[in-house]
């Protein structure tokens, strides 16, 4: 018998059927799946140790507005730096001599204990007693993880990109004296809301945002921010004298 196509239509569907199921397949195995986005409270612990495992990093701390006083009329405005672990950071601040309205800039070497400042004048390096400053970075990986594991009403949301990456932004609250590895003359009856942008691949922290007074003096809204970069990049910290 002569074919008169009538076969054809029911052909067509069946090769149509099987492009598309192929074409689905081909979609589904090509979409990458949502991740589930973490915990605030497994964010903040992996956050923790991943601190505690750093080798090195460069920091700068702004603030929002008004300064760090120092003390004899010197107000901290910004500090930047490399800190090297367990025991080193060097950095640069910027100072404003508040009476006469100057800027200043300030080197400052911490190796443990010992201290030296280059006078920004003469620009001579000398040392100075471990209390001369109201901050430390030396150990700040481990002085920022302490105050987060100490910190309580966590909340998560999306960070956006920070530092190139993209991150998870971490809320909440701590007392000020969870900062006094960093700070040690934080005070003891305040509390700081905090932010931190976390990066959602190694779970460091590129940005920690402080609200609150921190140390005696500081006003009730006192801001600070905290960026950190250039994770365990090689790094020398030498003393000057």
């Amino acid at each position: 018998m002569p074919d008169l196509g009538l076969g054809k239509p029911h052909r067509s569907a069946a090769v149509l059927a099987v492009a598309l199921a192929l074409l689905a397949a081909c979609g589904s195995q090509g979409d990458s799946p949502t991740p589930t986005p973490p915990s605030a409270e497994g964010l903040r612990d992996r956050t923790v140790a991943a601190l505690r495992q750093l080798s090195t990093v460069h920091f700068e701390v702004k603030h929002e507005a008004g300064g760090t006083d120092l003390g004899g009329g010197l107000v901290l405005l910004t500090a930047e730096g490399d800190a090297l672990f367990p025991d080193r950071a060097e950095l640069t601040a910027l100072t404003v001599l508040e009476a006469a309205g100057i800027n200043l800039s300030m080197g400052i070497v911490q190796i443990g204990r010992d201290t030296y400042l280059r006078d920004p004048v003469s620009r001579i390096w000398r040392a100075a007693g471990p209390d001369t400053l109201p901050f430390n970075f030396v150990g700040m990986h481990d002085s920022i993880a302490d105050a987060l594991a100490a910190t309580t009403d966590l909340g998560l949301a999306d960070g956006g990109r920070q530092g190139g990456v993209e991150t998870y932004l971490l809320t909440g609250v701590v007392a000020a004296r969870a900062f006094a590895g960093l700070v040690p003359s934080a005070v003891e009856d305040s509390e700081l809301r905090i932010e931190v942008w976390i990066g959602v691949e190694d779970a460091l922290p590129r940005s920690v945002r402080m609200v609150g007074a921190l140390i005696a003096g500081d006003p009730p809204e006192m801001t600070r921010l905290m960026t950190l970069r250039d994770f365990n990049a090689p790094v020398t910290v030498e003393p000057p004298l």
